[in-house]
């Protein structure tokens, strides 16, 4: 009856250990032992992957408003370019037109009247 004490005695103070060391000697998963290696490898790796992938999108952004701007600016000199070449030929259009008119009706008006 002593060896049972002893053995029962024996067996609550390792399970007394095991609950407050935390160490279960078979007691842990393989799921757990898994996740447990696992996701704390895998933070870095996520991370990294975000930083790459907000890079490149900030990238992709910056060469598109880059390439919109240079599409505005060409638009922008084509409707300049246009603007002057209309207003030169609206200007020699009238100097002609005055050049054409003033002569002609101050002669033709003289001979009618006079």
């Amino acid at each position: 009856m002593s060896s049972t004490r002893y053995l029962l005695s024996r067996q609550h103070a390792c399970s007394n250990l095991q609950r407050f060391t935390g160490v279960h000697a078979a007691s842990k998963s393989r799921h757990s032992t898994l996740y447990s290696d696992t996701l704390p490898a895998m933070i870095p790796v996520l991370l990294l992957g975000s930083a790459v992938f907000l890079g490149l999108q900030l990238l992709q952004l910056k060469l598109s408003h880059e390439k919109f701007m240079d599409e505005s600016m060409d638009r922008v000199q084509a409707l300049e370019a246009e603007i002057d070449a209309l207003q030169q030929k609206r200007s020699t259009m009238s100097e002609s037109a005055v050049a054409n008119d003033s002569p002609d009706r101050k002669g033709s008006a003289r001979w009618m009247w006079w």
